[in-house]
């Protein structure tokens, strides 16, 4: 009678449980995947969509002064650029440091030429490209704003 309980096995093999964990890991990593790259899309929006209000401040500043902010050393930049609207820290005369970040935490870079100004993330690694530099950014040239893109250099940082 014991044997006849021994020889009728119910339940799941060793292997059939190993194969389910398997496909339960590949579907749980395909899935951690997914989720990563809409977090960074969800960045790239977000930094987009911070670049084009900050577009819109310098383009202001230019209807009022035919110029955009810029300054013979720190303290004149970051007057103009506060005059923009926007907080300038570490500047000199052409370039700045933003106060504000962008949605990796480091902050904004903005810089000017000559009747034309960028303003790109401080982040370089923007949706990880496989070679150089990544940015955000979004270019200003006599009051007119181009929509912020993603740029990929070799080497530097954008220009103008």
């Amino acid at each position: 009678m014991f044997k006849r309980y021994l020889n009728n096995e119910k339940g799941f093999s060793m292997i059939e449980m190993m194969v389910v964990l398997i496909i339960i890991a590949v579907l749980i990593a395909g899935g951690i995947k997914f989720y990563l790259g809409y977090i960074e899309n969800a960045r790239v929006t977000k930094a987009k969509a911070q670049v084009s209000t900050m577009q819109a401040a310098l383009d202001a500043y230019y209807a009022e002064n035919a110029d955009y902010p810029n300054g013979a050393d720190a303290a004149a930049l970051d007057t103009a650029l506060l005059n923009a609207g926007i907080k300038g820290t570490a500047a000199s005369g052409t370039a700045s440091t933003l106060e504000q970040t962008d949605p990796w935490a480091v902050e904004y870079e903005y810089k000017y030429d000559s009747k034309k100004c960028i303003i790109y993330t401080g982040h370089d690694a923007v949706q990880n490209p496989s070679s150089g530099y990544a940015y955000v950014d979004g270019k200003s040239a006599n009051g007119v704003s181009e929509y912020p893109e993603i740029e990929v250099l070799t080497t530097g940082t954008p220009a103008p």
